[in-house]
């Protein structure tokens, strides 16, 4: 008799918190079906997806803040856990993991939304433009210029965005241009 209650003991096999009940007490339930679902509070991480555009640069290690919805304080300390090596081919995003250096107390609601934001290695020095000033001609990405015999289109080899609107130009525009 104290073997057969020893095999109705449930016992996890790590210190978690239980999600879901999948079984009520008292149900019939069978070997190998699951009765809980666990989440080990230290195996978390936010799942990021970035703009294929953007993403150049993102790499495991790099630091991270991260904003919950549910919190309207300060930012978490975060990093990059990992890079996924499939991208979404569908939305064109990379997706990415990004695990908090300490867990929050108490514990957001599993499944909240965050705003990230990774800490790329700083880029090269090169010229910059607002990303308003950019028009499309003939398939083609450019401004339009103001030079001594009126306006001209200057189409440009451009680099990375950021999020404060400006943009690298490669080449394509003298120094000192004046562009409207």
């Amino acid at each position: 008799l104290r073997t057969q209650r020893g095999q109705l003991r449930l016992r996890a096999p790590a210190d978690a918190l239980v999600t879901a009940r999948l079984a009520e007490p008292g149900s019939t339930v069978v070997p190998g079906q699951a009765v809980v679902d666990l989440v080990d509070p230290g195996s978390l991480w936010v799942n990021v997806r970035f703009d294929q555009t953007s993403a150049a640069g993102l790499a495991a290690g790099l630091p991270a803040q991260v904003l919950l919805r549910s919190d309207v304080g300060a930012p978490l300390a975060a990093r990059v856990l990992r890079v996924e090596p499939l991208a979404d081919a569908v939305t064109e995003e990379t997706l990415a993991k990004v695990v908090l250096a300490s867990l929050p107390t108490p514990l957001p609601p599993l499944g909240t939304l965050a705003e990230v934001t990774i800490h790329l290695p700083e880029l090269a020095a090169a010229p910059t433009i607002p990303n308003a000033a950019l028009r499309r001609v003939d398939g083609k990405m450019g401004v339009w210029e103001l030079g001594a015999d009126g306006l001209r289109f200057a189409p440009l080899v451009l680099g990375r965005a950021d999020l404060d609107g400006q943009v690298q130009v490669h080449s394509g525009l003298a120094e000192g241009a004046r562009i409207v």
